[in-house]
């Protein structure tokens, strides 16, 4: 996803030529990370369906433990079908695991994007009935929470352009009993060592050394230095660096320029790259990397919650400019100039969101739900962009398998 915006450019070591496509906004039907988003996605739904399904009639496990495990497979489906639907619009809604491998089963057609909505809502608003952050042991560690179902659903609310909800909802995430808040220091974000700490509302979990490392460390880690096997596939788009003022925190988090060689003890240069996933516990083998990958954080809400104010009431309270004034105070930046209008806050929303989650799988979406795609695709230099991006085409394996699909506008 990060590649299809202005943060980020597939390097020259990027020998994926679907990958190198989607970058150049040349990608087609026929994209084999488009079919891989659509197939991964159903293979989860199915999982979380399939949970749903069954758990209620298993016998051996008591009825709080049971409602527990069906509302976190219910929070995971909302987050999937809400993926999908930002991405592709109409979407097959599945919501039962298939008892057949019938045409009826397999060969479902794209449901209306409010029908898809609805589902996502109901299961998060289900998924709100699960514990407070604090209600699990530490080797329970990441699982969904009430607290996630909340924060996902602002964003939701946010997405679909309903501010009073996603006001309230942003609201009731930082003003609950969930404990979340910011970490006085931005890098203990990514720190393994504070992983599913009191700003981490969900995050997809990594562990090195078994293989289920965050590969991200490597594909982001410049090559070329010895002792580290590292792809540097991932780079930064033109003119993103100097985005960020000198005096923000945050900057020399989100990139590092310098490495000390494991192999040599030589410090090595290099042009900016992603710095948030590198883990330096495994310097050698960056694609171990045990940096968890944040879904949503407590910083976000807090921007959600800002945004949805501003649109809420056509002008930026005291309100919307203390949550704002929050995450710009730990990023060691001034308070946002009193007096803005509706307009300048937004502005100032949108760049905030951008600098704070940069290289967090937020930019595409965001771009996409503000009708900003094109010209900032455009602005950083990547002219093929349409009007057919704001959506991903059907993959046309899908299309040959279940002739009840149908293509998005501008992919035929």
């Amino acid at each position: 996803m990060e590649v299809q915006t202005d943060d980020v450019i597939a390097g020259q070591r990027v020998t994926n030529v679907d990958v190198r496509a989607m970058s150049s906004l040349t990608h087609s039907t026929t994209n084999d990370r488009v079919d891989e988003l659509w197939k991964e996605h159903y293979i989860a739904i199915n999982r979380a369906c399939t949970a749903i399904d069954n758990i209620e009639g298993m016998g051996d496990i008591d009825e709080t433990r049971k409602t527990r495990f069906i509302n976190e497979a219910k929070f995971l489906r909302g987050l999937l079908y809400f993926n999908l639907v930002r991405l592709w619009g109409e979407v097959p809604l599945v919501v039962h695991s298939p008892v057949s491998v019938g045409k009826e089963d397999i060969e479902v057609g794209r449901a209306p994007v409010e029908e898809v909505y609805a589902q996502i809502i109901k299961d998060l608003t289900d998924a709100e009935d699960l514990p407070l952050p604090g209600g699990y042991s530490p080797g329970d560690a990441g699982r969904a929470t009430g607290g996630a179902a909340k924060a996902l659903l602002s964003l939701v609310y946010l997405t679909r352009r309903e501010w009073n909800s996603a006001a309230q909802k942003s609201r009731e995430v930082i003003n609950g009993a969930y404990g979340y808040d910011l970490f006085e220091n931005f890098a203990d974000l990514f720190d393994a060592a504070s992983k599913n700490g009191k700003e981490h509302i969900f995050s997809a979990q990594c562990q090195g050394g078994n293989g289920k490392g965050n590969r991200m460390g490597s594909s982001c880690t410049p090559t070329g230095i010895p002792g580290i096997a590292a792809a540097g596939t991932d780079e930064i788009g033109p003119g993103v660096y100097e985005l960020f003022e000198k005096e923000d925190k945050r900057r020399d988090v989100t990139f590092f320029t310098a490495l000390v060689s494991p192999r040599d003890g030589k410090t090595y240069t290099f042009d900016p790259h992603f710095c948030k996933y590198f883990d330096p516990a495994e310097i050698s083998n960056p694609t171990e990397s045990n940096r968890n990958v944040p879904v949503i954080r407590f910083a976000e809400i807090l921007l959600v919650h800002a945004e949805a104010v501003n649109e809420a009431e056509s002008a930026p309270s005291a309100e919307a400019y203390a949550s704002i004034n929050r995450v710009r105070q730990r990023a060691g930046l001034d308070n946002l100039p009193a007096g803005l209008s509706q307009a300048e806050f937004r502005e100032a929303v949108y760049l905030e969101r951008r600098l704070e989650l940069m290289f967090e799988f937020h930019r595409w979406f965001d771009l996409a739900r503000t009708k900003r795609l094109i010209p900032a695709l455009e602005k950083a230099g990547k002219t093929n962009v349409r009007e057919r991006h704001y959506l991903l085409p059907v993959p046309q394996r899908e299309m040959d398998l279940n002739p009840k699909l149908t293509q998005n506008p501008g992919w035929d």
